[in-house]
């Protein structure tokens, strides 16, 4: 779901209803004026214009309209472009700046509607269910606002404790999916402070695509969305604990990632966005695991444009221009036990939202 979705009204469907017939008449019309084709091609363009317009006219009203029952959502993964730490906080956090990215890696949810209360489960072994799982505590700060209750189902494919959000992105998405489920009785507001109160990164997954994080990481700015990129992902079997990556992390110079790639953004400097990409951790997590920075290598002697960390780790993330580069890299890396691999590429907000809309 993207900040800024309007609120469904009668007046928005009356109007609609209205510009989507008058869409339709115009293109009748457009199509039975131009008289100078042959008749064949004609009446297939005619076919093929109404085709296409019924159908959207039918997609629009049913987004107008429709009473979800059951609300299927993707919950997307995330890596971090960038991660500049700086000094811990009185609340116990570090202050961080960082560009993080929606990849197209996602796990499934399913919200269907309850009388009342809250359900949660996952069969994905080490996922906790109910009041233990992040999704559970997103839809306790909301419950009151819906009209009744919330069930919700995770089909896991975004490995836990790997740097990669599974788990803020499946509270997000809880979020957005229930307020689908009632039609929208929440504002963006309310969805993003609900968002704040379950995690640090949960706010960014409202967003979705690129966008710069900061304070503990629940302030998130929209920025310039990175072009396209297709992302190998590989992760270790072995997990890493986030506390105590930051616990053992000593501040670095003035040397930021995140000032860089904001600039290269902005201008669209494809080469600039590239070289900004670092993280702070990283060094961290590669002292207690030297496997990281050998799979590091490995990405880019099969043609990554850059290879990074994601998060506290241990997932490492090698950047390539096209889909045929990275499922090639992809299928080698496969090849060596002790690693799952994902292929997948970046999705901008607007494409995270209409995948949202669309599931």
């Amino acid at each position: 779901m993207a900040v800024g979705r309007w609120k469904k009204t009668e007046g928005d469907i009356v109007n609609g209803t209205w510009f989507a017939l008058l869409l339709y008449c115009f293109i009748l019309w457009a199509g039975v004026r131009r008289e100078n084709r042959p008749r064949v091609s004609e009446n297939l363009l005619i076919g093929k214009r109404i085709s296409v317009i019924t159908s959207l006219i039918y997609s629009f009203m049913n987004d107008l309209t429709c009473n979800h029952k059951k609300v299927v959502i993707p919950s997307y993964a995330k890596i971090n472009l960038t991660l500049d730490v700086g000094d811990l906080r009185p609340d116990g956090y570090h202050e961080i700046s960082s560009v993080l990215q929606t990849v197209s890696l996602a796990d499934t949810l399913i919200l269907t509607r309850l009388p009342k209360g809250i359900a949660v489960s996952c069969s994905s072994p080490g996922v906790p269910d109910g009041r233990e799982n992040l999704a559970y505590r997103a839809l306790a700060e909301i419950e009151h606002l819906l009209p009744g209750g919330i069930q919700v189902e995770i089909s896991k494919r975004v490995p836990s404790a790997a740097g990669l959000g599974g788990g803020s992105s499946n509270a997000a998405a809880a979020l957005t999916g229930a307020n689908m489920l009632y039609n929208f009785p929440l504002t963006d507001e309310q969805l993003l402070t609900a968002a704040a109160q379950v995690g640090s990164d949960v706010p960014f997954f409202i967003l979705g695509g690129t966008a710069h994080i900061s304070g503990r990481g629940e302030k998130v700015t929209p920025v310039p969305q990175l072009p396209r990129f297709w992302v190998v992902l590989v992760k270790p079997t072995f997990d890493v604990s986030t506390a105590e990556i930051y616990g053992l992390y000593q501040k670095k110079g003035d040397n930021l990632y995140t000032p860089r790639i904001l600039r290269a953004l902005e201008k669209g400097d494809l080469e600039g966005i590239l070289s900004s990409l670092g993280n702070d951790l990283e060094e961290v997590t590669v002292g207690l695991h030297p496997e990281i920075a050998a799979l590091k290598e490995q990405l880019l002697e099969l043609g990554a444009l850059v290879a990074v960390m994601a998060g506290s780790g241990p997932t490492v993330y090698g950047v390539f221009a096209g889909h045929k580069e990275a499922f090639q890299a992809g299928m080698k890396l496969q090849e060596a036990a002790g690693v799952d691999v994902f292929v997948c590429r970046t999705l901008s907000a607007g494409e995270v939202s209409k995948e949202e809309r669309n599931g």
